[in-house]
């Protein structure tokens, strides 16, 4: 670029955003998933943090040795408890109670949880599901092969969810690697006939929006219904709902046909509004079927803290039948845990997920409400992408945009270098957060911070990845589209103006008053009324003693008046004067 141009590429970003920053979002925080807790700041946090304590000792009782209630637990002692005994069983079952409910799944299916996210409940399902002793079990996953060209530039975590799967039947002894079926690119559903003639029993669905804000269609979701209705007794879908539950944008009987037919894992932290390190997964009656019949042929050995089916007889854990009846189930047909967490989980962080979800059903409603106003929320994107011709959706269909993940590219014709868009986008992210922007001359730009963590994944054709789903008010995700788009113009300003400086352009600083002095007017008293003084110490008389406060005011240069403001024109001028009036 030469120097005209670039002079002039500077004016109009300069000219885009005379106007100044726009609204900020509610919260920064785009990038811990679909559900959060929406807090608006830190004073909103504090305030949840104490409905929170309320709330503990409100609902979990401490009862003395006939039954009478003696006090509530608080938080400060269920965070040193264990995790066995009471009042710890009572938070297990009324956490996966809590999501088992809101998200609607049916009571046929039992929910276990586990330690360890989303990567282990994927562990657990397909090491549970998959037989490599079955060599009529076929396996279709919807990503690309592994190393194959659709694939290479996702990266190692893209690829991950295959690799597993490969390597499974790669190291097991009677494993076969060509029973596996991939996708030609991310996220593909193929029709119910084509998974028959493929004689697929177990459908892996990991190509969702997470990564490249993709979503399945309702064509897509349809044919695979129809396929697992063929057989449901053989026939078994597995998805991962990291980015789905709250955020499918179909039609209400497809959601549930999903919930109730289909496996599903997630995570804690992004799925439901959880402290991450934790998972749960829904398996229907079928699974389970299909679990107890591998862990009688078993294809290998799964570690202990993932096993889901241990053995009935815990005396004898090699002989003894297993059976998921004993695992770390929730069956909310009877409405009890059916086994325990294996290995230590916080019963405060489990108590925080029930809290959270009974929080976002009161602000936002049921998950039909949810899931709704994703799908407005994506609509609010693709209106506003179609105003404005800097920002596109990396997603072409519209209907494959992921109602949860969004994925923006910057469309900017005035930059060419690939290496200067890369500088904008980095330095642009520094405005969107906290860090902010420094020009060549000094001035310095203040972080917005609108947005924080908005990267896409490497190898996404993206340049602003960013969680929104039904959480958000649509307002909010307007916010957050015209932040991106006037922290771009700024971070460009600031390159081009680097570049330029390279070539001996130079900018004067803008002359501005340090804003950090404080300037008092001489010809002003000014007033200060204290309506409380907290924390004080108790005088002989047992009131408040007020002379520290007194005397540390006065060391300051201010003036300390015991009781109300009265005539304003005998105060001296050039002073603060605090009135202390309780």
């Amino acid at each position: 670029m030469n120097i005209a141009h670039m002079q002039e590429q500077r004016l109009k970003a300069l000219e885009l955003t005379n106007s100044g920053a726009p609204r900020l979002p509610s919260n920064p925080f785009f990038g811990v998933g679909a559900i959060t807790d929406a807090a608006t700041d830190e004073v909103d946090s504090r305030l949840r943090r104490l409905a929170f304590d309320a709330w503990i000792e409100k609902t979990y009782r401490k009862f003395d040795d006939r039954g009478n209630d003696i006090g509530g637990f608080t938080t400060a002692e269920i965070s040193r408890s264990m995790h066995r005994g009471y009042p710890a069983d009572k938070i297990l079952t009324d956490m996966m109670r809590s999501i088992h409910r809101y998200f609607g799944f049916p009571k046929t299916n039992r929910m276990a949880v586990g330690l360890g996210g989303g990567h282990s409940g994927f562990t657990v399902c397909v090491q549970h599901l998959m037989n490599a002793n079955d060599a009529s079990q076929r396996i279709y996953v919807d990503t690309p092969r592994p190393e194959s060209d659709p694939s290479r530039a996702a990266g190692f975590f893209r690829q991950s969810w295959a690799t597993q799967l490969i390597e499974m039947q790669r190291f097991a002894e009677n494993g076969c690697e060509s029973r596996i079926h991939f996708a030609d690119s991310e996220g593909i559903i193929p029709t119910a006939e084509e998974l028959t003639s493929l004689g697929v029993s177990i459908f892996v669905g990991v190509g969702h929006e997470t990564t490249g804000a993709n979503a399945y269609t309702s064509r897509e979701i349809g044919e695979l219904l129809k396929w697992i209705d063929g057989d449901p007794q053989h026939r078994h879908a597995v998805f991962d709902a990291t980015s789905m539950l709250g955020a499918m944008p179909w039609e209400p009987e497809l959601v549930a046909a999903v919930m109730a037919k289909c496996c599903l894992f997630m995570p804690f932290q992004k799925a439901i509004g959880g402290v991450s390190g934790y998972f749960v997964a829904s398996f229907t009656p079928h699974a389970l079927a299909l679990i107890e019949k591998n862990q009688q042929d078993p294809p290998w050995a799964i570690p202990r803290q993932l096993k889901i089916a241990p053995p009935v007889d815990p005396r004898q854990p090699f002989s003894a039948k297993r059976s998921v009846d004993a695992g770390p189930f929730y069956d909310a047909s009877e409405d009890r845990m059916l086994g325990g967490v294996i290995n230590t989980y916080s019963a405060l962080a489990f108590a925080e997920t029930t809290f959270g979800l009974l929080q976002s059903e009161a602000r936002v409603g049921s998950v039909v409400d949810l899931n709704r106003r994703s799908a407005a929320n994506r609509k609010a994107i693709d209106e506003w992408v179609q105003s404005n011709a800097l920002l596109s959706l990396t997603v072409t269909d519209p209907e494959r945009r992921g109602a949860a993940v969004t994925l923006l590219k910057v469309e900017d014709d005035g930059i060419f270098d690939p290496d200067i868009h890369a500088r904008i986008i980095a330095r642009s992210k520094q405005l969107l957060g906290y860090e902010g922007i420094t020009h060549p001359n000094g001035e310095y730009e203040r972080g917005l911070d609108a947005a924080r963590y908005v990267n896409a994944f490497p190898g996404t054709p993206g340049d602003y990845r960013a969680w929104v789903g039904g959480i958000r008010e649509p307002e909010d995700v307007v916010a957050l589209l015209e932040n991106l788009k006037y922290a771009y113009l700024r971070a460009k300003i600031v390159v081009l103006e680097e570049e330029l400086a390279k070539k001996g352009v130079t900018f004067e600083a803008l002359k501005t008053s340090d804003g950090s002095m404080r300037k008092d007017d001489p010809t002003r008293a000014y007033t200060v009324l204290v309506a409380d003084l907290i924390g004080l110490r108790f005088d002989a008389a047992g009131n408040p003693d007020h002379s520290e406060i007194k005397a540390y005011v006065e060391e300051k240069g201010g003036v300390f008046h015991l009781g109300p403001l009265n005539d304003r024109s005998s105060l001296e001028k050039g002073r603060v004067h605090f009135f202390y009036q309780p």
